[in-house]
């Protein structure tokens, strides 16, 4: 046990910085399967005098986990055997079929899209974090009988994360009442990218950078020849950037990382283009359009209708809402989060050179937004929201009393 836990937290600070949880990196290129982390310590803004916590409310994509379907596996297997059986893998490659098949092994015994351990590990982390920064409100909530509402989705990755947030908040906390977790698939949001942003993608992975990355990734594996024959390289190679970004979540799981198939040089150029396809389908999108993040708004007039009953006098001091990267990047969109408030023009595509938009941030594994509702004795509330853990503003649309800080009535104004 001792050893597995070392293990994790292994895993699980390689992908931080020593600044905290909110400040997690792109080192790797995980892309949007970048692991969360599990920071010691996160931090809050205070509140102006005379202001308490009365209300907290999230939406946080699941943890870490296996691949969603065993088909990834079997599709890299399929081309590998093509190759076998033309004599064309190279050394290296050889070796690539052993570690899909070990990696085979670890989604049959977890369960393909289940929490992987650094996945389970991720959202205690966060329960541990939050019942740390909020202590003094939880205990308060406990004391007066107040109730946390938990919504998932009925995909059970989700419901796996409710109770690690749990586990470690009950730990730390004494007394919370948890209502029973409620099924809510409104949060599970399927988009498709607009014409104009499907043409934007096929001219990103089309492009001469791609294209020379996803060979290079090939070629470590199979012989130019044989490369050349396949009918869609990048998409090939996607195949294999993606075991090795699941693999990231699973380094307490197992000891197949695929790191020696990927160089970081490739893995940065295809994560790029893992990055522009969630951009043109969850992110900002195309200039003018709002296809991509509009399927959000129930999501956001949720986040309202709890601020207003518990505003009225509502049981529920928190409302804790686990989902995917499919809600929780449309809805930094819709919201102009950090990060996710600059769309392309129609004609141009998304770039890391002039948009700021990023997978790692917008949609990690365990990623999170926050809403924390602070009221005086006079009835006065203002509302600010940390993402990913880290005090952010809402848009500069929106006008804060003071800084971080704004009031419902102007969060109504600027974000609806």
């Amino acid at each position: 046990m001792l050893k597995l836990l070392a293990l994790i937290l292994a895993a699980l600070t390689g992908v931080m910085t020593s600044q905290g949880a909110e400040r997690t990196i792109d080192a790797h290129a995980y892309s949007n399967q970048t692991p969360y982390g599990n920071v010691a310590t996160s931090s809050v803004k205070a509140p102006p005098a005379g202001y308490e916590l009365f209300f907290l409310e999230t939406v946080g994509r699941h943890g870490s986990r296996t691949l969603t379907t065993p088909n990834t596996e079997a599709r890299a297997l399929e081309v590998w055997s093509a190759a076998a059986a033309e004599d064309a893998v190279t050394p290296l490659g050889k070796e690539f079929a052993k570690d899909v098949k070990a990696f085979q092994q670890v989604g049959k015994r977890i369960g393909y899209g289940n929490l992987s351990a650094v996945g389970t590990a991720e959202w205690a982390g966060i329960g541990r974090r939050t019942a740390a920064v909020y202590d003094d409100f939880l205990q308060q909530s406990a004391a007066d009988g107040d109730h946390i509402a938990v919504r998932t989705t009925s995909v059970f990755r989700t419901k796996q994360s409710a109770a690690a947030m749990r586990g470690s908040l009950s730990a730390a906390i004494g007394g919370l009442r948890f209502d029973p977790p409620v099924v809510d698939d409104e949060m599970v949001i399927a988009n498709k990218p607009s014409v104009r942003g499907q043409a934007a993608i096929d001219q990103i992975l089309a492009s001469a950078d791609v294209r020379t990355a996803a060979r290079h990734v090939l070629e470590r594996l199979y012989d130019p020849r044989y490369v050349e024959s396949l009918r869609d390289p990048v998409d090939e190679a996607l195949v294999v950037y993606l075991l090795y970004c699941t693999a990231a979540g699973l380094e307490a799981d197992t000891e197949v990382t695929f790191a020696d198939y990927v160089p970081l040089d490739d893995a940065r150029v295809l994560g790029y283009a893992r990055d522009a396809l969630n951009f043109y389908t969850f992110g900002p999108g195309v200039a003018g359009e709002s296809g991509t993040y509009e399927d959000a708004e129930p999501l956001l007039d949720d986040f309202f209708a709890e601020l207003d009953e518990r505003i009225d006098g509502g049981s529920s001091a928190a409302v804790f809402r686990y989902a995917h990267g499919e809600t929780t990047m449309p809805f930094a969109a819709l919201i102009k989060a950090p990060g996710s408030q600059t769309q392309v023009p129609a004609g141009e595509v998304y770039t890391y050179a002039d948009n700021p938009w990023r997978g790692y941030v917008a949609g990690r594994l365990a990623g999170n937004i926050e809403w924390a509702a602070y009221r005086d004795k006079a009835g006065k509330v203002l509302v600010t929201m940390r993402q990913n853990e880290l005090p952010v503003p809402f848009h500069e649309g929106c006008e804060p009393s003071v800084p971080y800080f704004y009031t419902p009535a102007e969060l109504e104004r600027c974000l609806t």
